[in-house]
């Protein structure tokens, strides 16, 4: 069962939030007010360049780059939010998993339509790999939209035979943008038609919505590393998750999916909000790749 402090953050959310009617300066409006809040005067922020793309580091003082890394590819759905925006969910990160976090500043659509953001997630990893990480310190992780972009990133890794990272965690990732299927209660923060419109947004009519360059869930998955893919019930996206998990098991890829009744889509950035859902979560996530 739902904790209080979910149910009533659930309850506040307006019920039009992910209307299907709003395009991507809406969609750019409503996310405003989640994002760029402060972080702590503790939290040191690099900002490097990898391969051409901005990337910030974000790290404690007692946090050095030799062990485990984590490469979080952050959501926004594809129109909205920059690295700017997203420095405060790099603490959080940073904090739930005690190790320094890189995020690249990937374009946003309809600017920067596909492949920009494929383009700039993958010479992220690149960079990364060129500038002495290795390969088995980085954790990958992949928010929402950035879900897709950071598996998409993996399947672009392994084709062009660069070294598999340790690890691949969904934070309740698109893998589906044609949303084929999902749950019979709604999400409060996703409908399936706004998803398939910002997925439009960025593909710009190139590609159909369920092409395997945009819904990594139907590619060729042999060969990548260990995903560990948590799925909550009324997540919008979660059946993507689930075809994923089939089709990586069916490739001979090691999977680990959790179910978690009654959680919604992002229910991991709630940790702020003091939401013990959200604590457990990234609990889990610490103890997963501690244990790899």
């Amino acid at each position: 069962m739902s904790s209080d402090i979910l149910k009533a953050i659930i309850k506040s959310v307006p019920a039009d939030f992910a209307s299907p009617s709003a395009d991507y300066q809406v969609v750019r409006e409503t996310m405003t007010p989640f994002h760029g809040h402060p972080t702590s005067a503790d939290l040191s922020i690099d900002l490097q360049a990898y391969e051409g793309v901005r990337c910030g580091w974000h790290s404690l003082p007692h946090h050095n780059r030799d062990g485990l890394v984590a490469l979080h590819y952050h959501g926004g759905a594809f129109v909205s939010c920059n690295l700017d925006a997203y420095h405060f969910y790099g603490e959080l990160i940073c904090r739930a998993l005690d190790i320094p976090v890189v995020l690249p500043d990937y374009r946003l659509a309809p600017e920067h339509p596909y492949p920009a953001a494929h383009d700039d997630c993958f010479n992220a990893y690149r960079g990364l790999l060129e500038a002495g990480i290795r390969p088995e310190q980085i954790v990958v992780l992949g928010e929402s939209c950035g879900g897709a972009l950071a598996l998409a990133t993996l399947i672009r890794a392994r084709d062009d035979d660069l070294p598999m990272p340790a690890c691949f965690v969904s934070v309740t990732g698109w893998f589906d943008l044609s949303v084929s299927d999902y749950p019979a209660i709604r999400d409060p923060f996703l409908t399936p038609e706004w998803v398939q419109n910002r997925a439009r947004d960025y593909s710009q009519g190139q590609l159909a919505l369920d092409d395997p360059k945009l819904s990594p869930c139907f590619a060729e998955l042999r060969g990548l590393p260990p995903l560990y893919l948590q799925v909550g019930e009324h997540d919008t996206m979660a059946p993507g998750a689930l075809e994923l998990a089939k089709n990586a098991t069916l490739s001979g890829v090691e999977v680990t999916v959790e179910s978690w009744p009654g959680m919604i889509h992002g229910w991991h950035g709630l940790l702020n909000a003091g939401v013990p859902e959200a604590e457990e979560a990234w609990a889990r996530i610490k103890a997963f790749i501690r244990g790899l």
